[in-house]
């Protein structure tokens, strides 16, 4: 006897919530990478959740470096930009 075919479900999860659980995640971790040894296992396992995380944005947004820090230009022209659409 076969297994009936499934079919995929709809995302019927809170996509926001877990962005957002995973951007934290991910920033702690970064964070917690900076004080390991370059080569040790926990500081590879930490590089390699890192990439899942980054990789499951991808999946989400289309977009590898979703959760990466935006350069400090990039900050600052978007809040010019901001400035200018109050006036």
């Amino acid at each position: 006897m076969t297994a009936p075919r499934r079919t995929r479900t709809p995302l019927d999860f809170d996509q926001e919530q877990v962005m957002a659980k995973l951007r934290e995640a991910r920033a702690i971790l970064v964070e917690a990478r900076r004080t390991m040894r370059p080569k040790s296992g926990l500081a590879r396992a930490t590089d390699a959740v890192i990439g899942e995380i980054d990789e499951f944005a991808l999946v989400m947004t289309g977009d590898r470096t979703f959760f990466h820090a935006r350069s400090h230009a990039s900050l600052s022209k978007g809040q010019g930009q901001k400035r200018e659409n109050k006036n």
